[in-house]
């Protein structure tokens, strides 16, 4: 297999879209014998050594002459972007700055101005077409390095621990229980309700814990504290357009998840195999209910779930970004 040099130019080294669209990838592809690297910025002699550029999410004032400049050198440039940045939600703190004068605009340039985009679902895919119409749609995958868990949770009838993982973008998701959890706790004293990532407390009760945040290598023995994983999900098109990460990592760790009935989870949940979904509270309610009092079914779930998520580990997938890079 020939050597190919790719380099990835991040919006922010210690971002979550950057760790999973980029570092992921880039680790994944060093192994396989590519030469890689991952910068904030790019300068011209790193473009002249490279094959492949790849800009993820980026939208300063360089970015669309770096990308020209890039294809003037027969090199090819590429945008990565994962999320719908037209239509975030109001609640969401990202909004503030994808709509100050001028993101948006840069963002569609770049875009048009590349080889091809890639991104993480089919239906981001068919919005980002009317920019560019070579998009390729590669979806996250978990580094192996960091996801070595082998069987279920081991599951306990004594004490249940509910949690969420996120970051503060997805408080109006959270929101989404404030009602459901306190009910939990008060039927169930045995549960607890754990909570990593977000800002504010998002339910008050003497049973409700934050949890510090911690960096991505220790992230998935944080997740695997959970007996139950929660991924509420607000129904909107911004929501639609994001992938199923969330619940890949839960069911990685081997636990059981009750999630938001909504496209990124439709799709990888088997509802009551691998995972439950919920369209409603009392969903909600009745599927944690089931989960909390029965330790086999959330082992047996675990096992499923794990069993799911062991297809996307990088090294399983690595040979996409090869074949959509050009690299083999």
């Amino acid at each position: 297999m020939s050597r190919n040099r790719v380099v990835y130019v991040v919006d922010g080294v210690g971002s979550p879209c950057a760790w999973y669209r980029c570092y992921t990838p880039g680790g994944e592809l060093k192994r396989c014998g590519h030469e890689v690297q991952v910068v904030e910025r790019l300068v011209p002699q790193l473009a002249d050594w490279a094959d492949v550029v790849v800009f993820e999410r980026r939208f300063d004032d360089e970015v669309v002459p770096a990308i020209q400049y890039c294809r003037s050198r027969g090199k090819i440039a590429v945008y990565e972007i994962d999320d719908d940045l037209w239509n975030i939600h109001p609640g969401n703190p990202a909004r503030d700055t994808f709509s100050r004068p001028g993101v948006l605009p840069t963002i569609e340039e770049a875009i048009r101005a590349c080889d091809f985009a890639t991104t993480t679902t089919p239906l981001l895919a068919a919005r980002l077409h009317s920019l560019n119409r070579d998009v390729r749609v590669l979806p996250n995958m978990l580094p192996d390095e960091y996801w070595r868990f082998d069987g279920p949770k081991e599951q306990s009838q004594d004490h249940v621990v509910i949690g969420w993982a996120g970051t503060a973008t997805h408080a109006p998701d959270l929101a989404l229980l404030e009602d459901t959890i306190p009910l939990l706790l008060d039927r169930y004293p045995n549960v607890d309700f754990v909570y990593a990532g977000s800002a504010e407390k998002p339910v008050e009760h003497e049973r409700v814990h934050r949890i510090p945040a911690v960096g991505f290598p220790q992230y998935p023995f944080l997740v695997s504290a959970f007996d139950i994983g929660l991924a509420p999900l607000q129904d909107t098109l911004f929501n639609r357009c994001k992938s199923d990460l969330k619940v890949l990592e839960y069911a990685m760790s081997g636990i059981p998840v009750v999630a938001s009935k909504v496209e990124p989870y439709e799709r990888s949940i088997e509802h009551g195999r691998n995972g439950f979904l919920a369209r409603n509270g009392k969903d909600w309610l009745k599927q944690l209910a089931r989960l909390i009092e029965d330790a086999d079914l959330r082992t047996d779930m675990g096992r499923r779930a794990q069993g799911f998520a062991k297809r996307r580990l990088i090294s399983r997938e690595i040979g996409l970004w090869e074949k959509a890079y050009g690299l083999c």
